[in-house]
């Protein structure tokens, strides 16, 4: 997709219209991330109410990140074919739709197709929101729109945790997707009408369908894998190695396909860049650890340390308020300071906040989980801006605009495989602690042939200082792989910054942010 300012011309919007124009389209920007984040405390419910395991309920989220990233690929071709109304519009309804079957829904596999429809319907109107903003503002008020688009794209997760943990325990997780359709359906409408005989002219781009049927393979099938392997025995597994080894052999053909590609669907050349090789590899593992290991205190927290939906979003809430405010500060700091030393100086403080999170040898108590997630947040808001900068290092123009959509293909992949991973990880050390605790409890008691009120208690105790144990080991090794992205960081070569407009050049490193 081609964010330049000279478009074809159209005739200009009225101040207000534009205003009106940019006030929905922050609506629906602010719902598509807000949904991201207010979903993760609904898991275990979702789960209960379907009547799945958790770890089944996990997939939902995994797969929606799946499906957001495939979005952003694709973007320029569905803009360019049918234009910034119709795909707006139509993915706005299509948001709407899928939050209708996900309200209603008791089966499980038709919720999970409707999140799937969610995460790239919503994928698809976050690029497409920025082109219209950048294309209807004059030049000398560009900064309002930008400034207003970024503003609706901070909010929502700041929000998200602690709304939909209230929403959760208050009237029902259902909820959330109710009151998706009403607003949806009224940003559609209202762009309709605000953008109608006003679009760009249509083309007829060539879309490498070759490459988006190897991605969407080899990603579907390593998904796959990556879910089945919470369940059954992963590589001792029949399924999971032929899911694998699909996987392996698509995304091997996928990147010799695209290195060659006339018009590849995601520029692979540009790991060609040392920094843009680095930050992407600092970026998808950085992702992945994150959204893991807050996956984990926001779903295990609920069904280990029973905590309600609203005590976990609460739990979030000081780390999303301090990276809020470190992110309006990093976009004044990396004007001035290299990126690298924030990138380096955030990673470093991930891996502090790790290590604290892992120290506990005690059931920590609210408050004292509460402040490991406000240091965290003083470094979340400069991390991600960041590595986002080092990787685009150079580029500009639609190499920049290739590199974005790449980088979030990495970035939402991260998120999606790291939600699985992790907790397949917490699981397995969860049952090895409670073994071994087992047995150091038997070894020292006299054998009670009858359950006893005594005994029901002990097991209880121990499931949960196995799974407390387990929260170290995956905040442990966290920390290990944020220090190893410090490390990597050091390779990189000083940012230049190629994009004369720094305001449009901070929207589009923002599509990584989000």
């Amino acid at each position: 997709m081609a964010f330049s300012h000279h478009a074809p011309a159209v005739s200009p919007l009225s101040t207000s219209m534009v205003l009106l124009l940019n006030l929905v389209i922050g609506l629906g920007h602010f719902l598509v991330l807000f949904n991201t984040g207010a979903y993760l405390p609904m898991i275990p419910h979702v789960a209960g109410s379907l009547g799945v395991n958790p770890d089944f309920a996990d997939w939902t989220q995994a797969d929606f990140f799946l499906a957001m990233a495939l979005a952003f690929p694709t973007s320029p071709w569905f803009l360019q074919r049918w234009g910034e109304m119709r795909v707006l519009a139509g993915a706005f309804m299509a948001f709407a739709l899928a939050s209708a079957i996900c309200a209603q829904t008791g089966h499980y596999d038709a919720f999970l197709s409707a999140r799937i429809v969610q995460g790239f319907s919503g994928g698809l109107t976050i690029p497409v929101s920025l082109q219209i903003i950048l294309r209807h503002y004059q030049a000398h008020r560009r900064n309002i729109g930008l400034g207003l688009w970024g503003v609706a794209a901070l909010t929502p997760f700041t929000l998200g945790p602690v709304i939909g943990g209230w929403i959760t325990d208050s009237i029902g997780w259902r909820w959330l997707f109710f009151l998706n359709i009403p607003i949806a359906i009224s940003v559609a409408i209202i762009i309709v009408i605000l953008l109608f005989g006003r679009e760009m002219e249509h083309r007829h781009p060539p879309l490498d369908w070759p490459g988006l049927l190897m991605l969407l393979i080899a990603l579907a099938t390593l998904e796959s894998a990556l879910n089945a392997g919470e369940i059954i025995s992963w590589w001792r597994s029949l399924p999971i190695i032929f899911l694998g080894s699909i996987s392996l052999i698509t995304l091997i053909f996928f990147g010799i396909w695209e290195w060659y590609s006339t018009h590849p669907l995601l520029e692979l050349t540009l790991l060609k860049r040392r920094n843009f090789m680095i930050g992407s590899m600092v970026l998808f593992f950085t992702a992945l650890f994150f959204q893991g290991s807050i996956a984990i205190y926001i779903v295990g927290f609920q069904l280990v340390m029973g905590y309600s939906a609203w005590l976990v979003g609460l739990l979030i809430l000081p780390m999303a308020i301090f990276s809020k405010i470190s992110f309006i500060l990093t976009q004044r700091l990396l004007n001035h300071l290299d990126a690298r030393i924030l990138a380096i100086f955030s990673l470093l403080g991930f891996a502090a906040a790790s290590f604290w999170v892992a120290s506990y040898n005690h059931p920590a108590s609210f408050n004292e989980l509460l402040w490991p997630q406000a240091f965290v947040g003083i470094f979340l808001g400069s991390l991600f801006p960041s590595i986002i900068a080092i990787a685009l290092s150079g580029l500009s123009g639609p190499a920049e605009i290739r590199g974005t959509a790449f980088l979030n293909v990495l970035r939402l992949c991260g998120q999606a495989m790291g939600i699985p991973l992790i907790a397949t990880l917490f699981d397995r050390r969860k049952i090895l602690h409670a073994h071994f605790l087992a047995e150091v409890h038997n070894s020292t008691r006299v054998y009670a042939p009858k359950p006893t009120v005594s005994n029901i208690r002990t097991v209880h105790y121990i499931a949960h200082q196995a799974a407390m144990l387990a929260f170290n080991e995956i905040f442990y090794i966290a920390a290990w792989g944020f220090l190893l992205g410090a490390g990597l960081l050091l390779f990189s070569k000083p940012v230049v910054y190629a994009e004369p407009d720094i305001r449009v050049r901070r929207a589009i490193e923002e599509l990584v942010d989000l």
